[in-house]
C-alpha cells in the first residue's frame, strides 16, 4: 500500500493489523492504539503526521517502522525534529462560518486545577444553538469527547495547533441527530452501601482486578480504566476506586458488554465494579 503524511491510522490498519503493534511501540502516548476501545475512536481521525506530532517523533521514525510491513511512502520524509503537522483539510461547516457563530472554550486551567470539564463542555453544546460551532481547546486530543457529542449528533473536527495545543470542533446541525442517552440503561447500576457490599461480597477477591485511579491526572483515569477491561479474564471484574462518577467513561462503555455497578461513598470517593455481560 502507498501511503503519506495525510492517510489516516485507521487506513494503515485495515491493509495491515501488525501496523498497530508497530506505531504503538514508538511512544508512549501511541500505545492508546493497542486498546481496542481507544483505537475505535481515534484511528479513524488521526493521519500519520497527526501521530507523529502526537507521539512526539518524526514521519521518518513512522516510515522506518511501516515499510518493513510492506508500506511504501510517496516521497521521502525529514529525519528532522516533529513539526505541527499539515492538517486535513477543514470540512465546509467550519470554513463556512463567521466568527460570530463559534465557541471557544479553554479547558487546559480546568483540567490543571483537577476538575473534569465534560459537565460544563456538554451543557455549552446543549446551549450551542444549531449551526453553531463549539471548539474545546485543549493539551491533548479528547478522543472520549469526540465520541461522547458525535453520538449527540455533532460532527467533529480536530486541528493540531501545536505538539501540546489541539483545537477539537464540534459542529452542531440545523435537524441533530436523537441523543442517545445511556447513562439511566440497564447497564449502569447506582447503589448504596449495603447494596454495594453484598453485590461485591459475589466476587471474591482472587475474580477482582483493582484499579484506583483517584491520583491519576486527565485523562489518565479513563484511559487506564479502558487498558484494562480488555486485559481481564472471563471470570475477573474491574474494581476501581475513582474520585467521581465517570459519565464520559459510561458514554464510552454504552454499546460494549459491560455493567457498571456505581457506589458513592462521599465526596471524592467513588467505588465502581465492570462486570463483562
Amino acid at each position: 500500500m502507498v501511503i503519506n503524511e495525510h492517510t489516516r491510522v485507521s487506513d494503515v490498519i485495515k491493509a495491515n493489523v501488525d501496523s498497530i503493534a508497530a506505531i504503538a511501540a514508538l511512544a508512549k502516548p501511541l500505545r492508546k492504539l493497542n486498546n481496542p476501545l481507544l483505537r475505535r475512536v481515534m484511528a479513524p481521525r488521526v493521519t500519520l503526521a497527526e501521530a507523529a506530532a502526537i507521539g512526539g517523533c518524526s514521519l521518518a521514525d513512522i516510515r522506518a517502522a511501516l515499510e518493513p510491513l510492506g508500506f511504501q511512502f510517496e516521497r521521502n520524509e525529514p529525519a528532522a525534529s516533529p513539526e505541527v503537522p499539515k492538517p486535513i483539510q477543514q470540512p465546509n461547516w467550519l470554513t463556512g462560518v463567521g466568527e460570530a457563530q463559534k465557541d471557544l472554550f479553554d479547558v487546559r486551567d480546568i483540567i490543571a486545577s483537577g476538575d473534569d470539564p465534560l459537565k460544563a463542555i456538554v451543557q455549552r453544546y446543549r446551549a450551542l444553538p444549531p449551526g453553531n460551532l463549539l471548539c474545546i481547546i485543549n493539551s491533548f486530543i479528547p478522543y472520549p469527547l469526540l465520541s461522547l457529542l458525535e453520538k449527540k449528533g455533532a460532527e467533529s473536527y480536530v486541528e493540531t495547533v501545536a505538539p501540546n495545543e489541539h483545537h477539537t470542533w464540534f459542529f452542531k446541525p440545523e435537524v441533530p441527530q436523537q441523543e442517545t442517552e445511556t447513562a439511566a440503561t440497564d447497564r449502569v447500576v447506582m447503589h448504596d452501601g449495603p447494596s454495594f457490599e453484598r453485590l461485591l461480597a459475589t466476587y471474591p477477591e482472587a475474580r477482582r482486578v483493582q484499579l484506583d485511579v483517584r491520583p491519576l491526572p486527565m485523562p489518565q483515569p479513563m484511559e487506564t480504566i479502558l487498558g484494562t477491561l480488555p486485559t481481564l479474564a472471563p471470570h475477573q471484574v474491574l474494581y476501581i476506586q475513582h474520585k467521581r462518577v465517570p459519565l464520559h467513561l459510561l458514554e464510552e462503555l454504552a454499546d460494549q458488554a459491560y455493567t457498571a455497578h456505581i457506589h458513592e461513598v462521599g465526596e471524592g470517593d467513588v467505588r465502581m465494579l465492570i462486570v463483562s455481560t
